[in-house]
């Protein structure tokens, strides 16, 4: 009954994570949400207000999205170190719905995609859609090893097979929350210019920073070859899934058949409230106090796995963003329902890769949770993983 590229698509792990922790009061280490005590209620209902007055807030839009939210956001990309305007700009429903459009309009069945390893599962999951083939290159501390890259295309290359596009999450990267260097983005830029493929930037997390310097968006050194996804879900409201996509206007066209044929258009009344909270000043603001609620939580669950975990046990060290990725020496997988039962749940490394996956990782988010939970929770964990 069901198309194949369905039964394709394996989302068995976050499902089995959402069944054990729903309903419980287990320490959830496992959402990659924020925290919505920090929604700026009180600014959303002037806005909301605002913006009902308007009636095309309710009526349908351009398949592109909105075009003073486009204008902002092409002045809001100069902090990325990315000139662009609104015409190479169009307005998603969350950046998963860019992931979607990218794969509609690029893949096809059989072609050659090349991710992280780890990577976010849900684009994982997407790309499976259209039926790539997919290849992974591991991480380090500075992102993706591009030297490995480097080795994969040439071997692709001998063998006679095309680079269609390549995935990265380069800036607090989910799952591993790494953030990729400034010379690995030359370099990779360097790379998509020399073998013919698109990257693909997803940069959702990157205003979460608690440490460190900001650095240029991957697109700012390869502007001919990068689509940018960015996303208001982390730094505004995720509920309205306002989000955009930044690529070549030559490949505008072909990327707005692609979402039309799936939405008509995005959420106009989101649009609405997003430009006003922008125009008004409001997102740094907010973007300011997520960074003051947020950095304190990830110093403590840094703190907490220096305290509590065995020494075996090897974890990241990111500098925003909201994940901590661990290495355990043990099988997650199995580990999963025996943790949810003692209270705290996160989600098996397995999950997040597109081939041979490891079972002895485990991502943890520390945004949810208040600080308390957080050392009591990653307690817990070294409990049972001594």
């Amino acid at each position: 009954m069901f198309s194949q590229r369905i039964q394709n698509v394996d989302t068995s792990a976050l499902r089995r994570v959402l069944s054990l922790v729903s309903g419980g009061e287990a320490i959830s280490f496992a959402g990659g949400v924020p925290s919505a005590e920090l929604f700026p209620m009180e600014e959303l209902r002037e806005l909301v207000a605002e913006a009902s007055e308007n009636p095309l807030a309710f009526q349908y839009g351009s398949a592109l999205g909105l075009r003073e939210l486009r204008d902002e956001i092409a002045r809001y990309m100069e902090r990325w170190g990315v000139r662009t305007s609104a015409n190479e700009i169009m307005v998603t429903h969350g950046s998963q719905q860019g992931i979607d459009t990218v794969a509609r309009a690029f893949v096809n069945q059989g072609d050659v995609v090349i991710v992280e390893a780890p990577t976010y599962f849900v684009a994982l999951n997407t790309f499976q859609i259209y039926e790539p083939a997919f290849q992974q290159v591991p991480l380090d501390g500075e992102g993706i090893d591009v030297e490995r890259l480097e080795d994969l295309l040439r071997r692709l290359k001998a063998e006679g097979k095309t680079v269609k596009l390549l995935y990265t999450v380069p800036t607090f990267q989910n799952p591993a929350g790494v953030t990729m260097s400034e010379e690995r983005r030359k370099a990779l830029a360097e790379l998509a210019e020399a073998y013919d493929f698109l990257i693909v930037e997803d940069n959702p997390y990157g205003e979460l920073r608690y440490r460190g310097k900001a650095v240029k968006a991957v697109r700012a050194f390869a502007p001919d070859r990068t689509v940018y996804l960015g996303s208001f879900s982390k730094v505004f409201v995720p509920g309205f899934r306002i989000a955009w996509l930044n690529a070549p206007e030559e490949l505008m066209e072909r990327l707005e058949v692609a979402k039309q044929t799936a939405d008509v258009c995005t959420n106009s009344f989101g649009q609405y409230v997003t430009l006003l909270f922008m125009k008004k000043g409001l997102l740094e603001r907010q973007i300011e106090r997520l960074r003051e609620a947020y950095g304190p939580k990830m110093e403590a669950m840094l703190e907490a796995l220096e305290e509590f975990m065995p020494e075996n046990v090897e974890w990241t060290e990111p500098e925003g963003g909201m994940f901590v990725w661990l290495r355990t020496g043990k099988n997650t997988d199995e580990l999963l329902e025996e943790a949810v039962k003692r209270g705290v749940a996160y989600v098996p490394g397995s999950a997040f890769y597109a081939l041979d996956p490891r079972r002895d990782e485990m991502r943890l988010n520390f945004t949810f949770e208040q600080i308390d939970r957080i050392r009591e929770g990653v307690k817990l964990l070294a409990g049972l993983l001594s």
